[in-house]
């Protein structure tokens, strides 16, 4: 069973499955990250009514806490729109670590994230499928790997998965390093953002390990290089590690949303991502991307 922010459902009714977006986060006040912020139900349900008319069923949500999460918000969205929505608990990089962070000891930091997998989040008592660490860009500070450790001893006591946050897709392995330290086995993890290095060396020695990896940066015209994307991974799926690969967007901009009149939106990976990719690596590949290979990941077994 996955615990959505609706109850946990049996992992084979979660279907295709984006692993790392973002559908309600206000990650600070400040005006720099007004375009970060994602804060309006109905055009969360207009995004995700895209993405299921595309053929998607689940999402996995990854703000976590001190990143304006609100599971109410996405307990909304999930029940107007019949869409799985997956929330997460856990600790964001350096620049978003909350101010309690280093008033409390380690144990009372891991009861914090314990109690929201024991007990719940927010007065609907929702609970969290997965648990989230984050690193800055080229580095781990010494606030960030305190937080891995502590937030990996949690997931591993409570058979929680974890996503990661890799900076343009950097310290991967250094991550994976802290996280195997404390106990977790690769396979209950996921590292995100990792495409961004269009380096299939880098990815393939990531999967190697036995983690997951997140492309997640795909149609956001970020570079003009989704066509490399698309090559790599092709070239991924070619030398084996397509069992680790998961497609998401992570689109937790404005401007990534045709709701806010952005662009790709929400069901770009389902349509014309689709197209091209299937056209490289076939139907089956495409979809353990999005439906085996993230509900393995989810399945604690």
């Amino acid at each position: 069973m996955v615990n959505t922010v609706l109850g946990p459902v049996d992992v084979a009714e979660l279907g295709t499955t984006y692993i790392h977006e973002h559908l309600y986060v206000k990650p600070n006040e400040l005006p720099a990250f007004y375009p970060y912020t994602l804060d309006d139900v109905d055009r969360g349900v207009e995004e995700i009514e895209s993405f299921m008319a595309a053929g998607g069923s689940t999402i996995v949500e990854l703000s976590p806490l001190n990143f304006g999460r609100n599971t109410e918000a996405l307990k909304v969205m999930a029940t107007r729109t019949g869409c799985h929505i997956l929330c997460v608990t856990g600790l964001h990089k350096e620049e978003h670590l909350p101010t309690w962070f280093d008033k409390l000891s380690d144990d009372e930091i891991a009861g914090v994230v314990a109690d929201e997998i024991e007990d719940g989040i927010g007065t609907h008592r929702i609970k969290p499928a997965a648990v989230k660490v984050g690193t800055s860009l080229n580095t781990i500070t010494d606030r960030e790997r305190r937080a891995i450790k502590i937030c990996t001893r949690v997931a591993v006591e409570h058979h929680m998965p974890m996503i990661t946050h890799c900076d343009k897709g950097t310290m991967a392995l250094e991550q994976l390093a802290l996280i195997e330290a404390e106990g977790m086995d690769p396979s209950h993890v996921c590292l995100s953002h990792v495409d961004l290095t269009l380096n299939a060396a880098y990815i393939a020695a990531i999967c190697n390990t036995g983690a997951y990896v997140s492309l997640d940066h795909v149609g956001r015209d970020l570079d003009g290089r989704d066509h490399e994307r698309v090559s790599m991974i092709k070239e991924l799926v070619e030398i084996g590690v397509g069992d680790r690969l998961c497609l998401a967007g992570d689109m937790g901009k404005k401007e990534y949303w045709p709701a806010y009149g952005g662009k790709p939106g929400l069901a770009y990976i389902l349509t014309d991502l689709k197209k091209e990719l299937t056209a490289c690596i076939g139907e089956e590949a495409f979809d353990a991307m999005v439906r085996a290979n993230p509900q393995r990941l989810l399945n604690w077994a």
